[in-house]
């Protein structure tokens, strides 16, 4: 939707994440289950597989029964086969430990990340993640904080000024201006 020619896969997506949240653990304190760490990394977007990856600006529409679905998804793909995967889906999806917040802090830095990348190389307009970098939530992980602050001032760069297009993406439809008056 961006108009990124040749974009990372799902896998590359979930490899770079993992990678971000072994690198991302190996900064902090507190003792974490790498084992943990690494699946929930690398199974996170297993419903994708029967879904696929819808789009940001898809969440208004479908938030509330894509939790729902991607699960289902993810048991129809995992059950049988790696089953004990399921339960660190759900936990990360809860974001109550510290495993499961260091892959979300991980996540989102990725996404951000190749944002950057795609912006410096100028392949496709990156504009919109200009939001998501100021939104980032690191989650309580320093080092992830300290990492977004890096992408998000890099990818302000290669943006530069070029402004969000906000036309056709807002939440309500013509009929509701007209009623409005």
């Amino acid at each position: 939707m961006a108009g990124v020619p040749d974009p990372e896969s799902v896998s590359d997506h979930c490899f770079e994440t993992a990678i971000i949240a072994y690198m991302l653990a190996q900064q902090i304190a507190e003792p974490v289950d790498m084992g943990k760490v690494l699946a929930m990394a690398l199974f996170h977007e297993t419903g994708e597989v029967r879904l696929t990856d819808l789009p940001r600006r898809s969440a208004p529409y479908v938030k509330q029964f894509k939790r729902k679905a991607e699960q289902d998804a993810s048991v129809d793909i995992l059950g049988g086969v790696a089953e004990s995967v399921l339960p660190l889906l759900e936990e990360m999806h809860e974001l109550e430990t510290l495993e499961a917040r260091l892959v979300e802090a991980a996540e989102e830095l990725q996404i951000i990340a190749a944002a950057m990348y795609y912006a410096k190389e100028n392949r496709g307009d990156m504009s919109e993640y200009r939001r998501d970098a100021e939104k980032y939530d690191p989650l309580g992980i320093g080092p992830a904080a300290a990492v977004a602050e890096v992408v998000k001032r890099r990818l302000g760069e290669y943006l530069g000024e070029k402004p969000y297009w906000e036309l056709g993406y807002s939440r309500h439809s013509v009929a509701d201006d007209r009623a409005k008056g």
